[in-house]
């Protein structure tokens, strides 16, 4: 059973050392780099939830999705809007992966992000690595669209409401 929980004294630790494989490092953030992003957006007041992700009670990935701003270097379509939904750490531990745990976490926290949104929804934003094709393949599964790249090798993903 997969399930996401929050983030307590309890399991940091645990949470802590969760790595991701090592041809994924260039990848994907550290645990403790999450966490990090989850503390200063919550302290510059933009809404959002940090997870940890349990399989059979085990926790075994960290995501973390908040509202932030768009800048205006973003494609055009996000400038659209005010704000949008930014996945900003997705993590799977090494020894958990394709088993269809990141599938299921994700699908957990788009339902997630609907539920929370209110009058108009808002697209749900990310970044992913041109090269990292296990992360790409995973969110064109769940209709994420590439709409630009940035200077360092991501594509800019968007699911677009």
């Amino acid at each position: 059973m997969i399930e996401l929980k929050d983030v307590t004294f309890e399991n940091i630790n645990q949470i802590l050392s969760i790595k991701s494989k090592f041809s994924q490092r260039k990848f994907v953030e550290k645990a403790a780099h999450t966490i990090a992003m989850a503390y200063v957006g919550i302290n510059e007041g933009y809404p959002g939830f940090l997870s940890a992700i349990y399989s059979d009670n085990v926790p075994v990935g960290l995501i973390l999705i908040g509202i932030a701003p768009v800048a205006e270097h973003e494609p055009e379509v996000l400038r659209r809007y005010e704000y949008v939904y930014r996945i900003l750490g997705f993590l799977i531990d090494k020894n958990y992966q394709n088993q269809g745990i990141g599938k299921r976490a994700l699908k957990l926290a788009i339902e997630r992000i609907k539920e929370q949104q209110y009058e108009k929804p808002l697209p749900i934003a990310l970044e992913c690595h041109m090269k990292n094709k296990n992360a790409l393949s995973l969110y064109e599964f769940f209709g994420f669209n590439n709409i630009g790249t940035t200077g360092d090798n991501n594509y800019i993903l968007a699911q677009l409401s």
